[in-house]
């Protein structure tokens, strides 16, 4: 009768990097039933979910293999903004009674009260003193507005 031996899991990412090539592609069968090719974050995580005893959703999943099939594009979408502003375009906005103007300049920066923002939401929290969305406080995103 065989005994069935215990492999032990390494507890460090540097202790996981020091393993073999087979012995990481052994640890990805247990973990992914896709091909291992040296993707040696991801099998720390799933190592990491596995004893941790976290599922990861579907929905997640998906977009991780959606980022991995395409990452520049990924990143694209994720610093894309959903509104666009030209250089040289003031925005206005009436907040308490007082007409707030904000210049957008060449560097994509604003400029409000002769200082510079880095966001809009920098300037949205400078004008109400809260954090909040600056184009949602600008009225700057295409959201359709719902009957109340």
């Amino acid at each position: 009768m065989q005994r069935k031996v215990k492999e032990i899991l390494p507890k460090t990412f540097e202790e996981l990097k020091a393993l073999s090539q087979d012995d990481r592609a052994r640890l990805w069968a247990r973990y992914s039933p896709h091909p291992f090719n040296g993707q040696l974050r991801a099998l720390w995580y799933y190592m990491q979910c596995k004893t941790s005893h976290i599922h990861l959703e579907t929905k997640y999943l998906n977009k991780l293999k959606k980022y991995k099939a395409d990452p520049a594009e990924c990143a694209n979408l994720v610093y894309q903004h959903r509104y666009s502003l030209t250089p040289g375009t003031t925005i206005t906005r009436t907040f308490r009674g007082i007409d707030h103007k904000i210049l957008v300049q060449e560097d994509k920066t604003f400029l409000y009260n002769d200082k510079i923002f880095p966001t809009l939401s920098a300037v949205a929290k400078e004008i109400t003193g809260i954090k909040i969305s600056g184009p949602d406080f600008f009225g700057l995103n295409k959201r359709k507005k719902r009957d109340r």
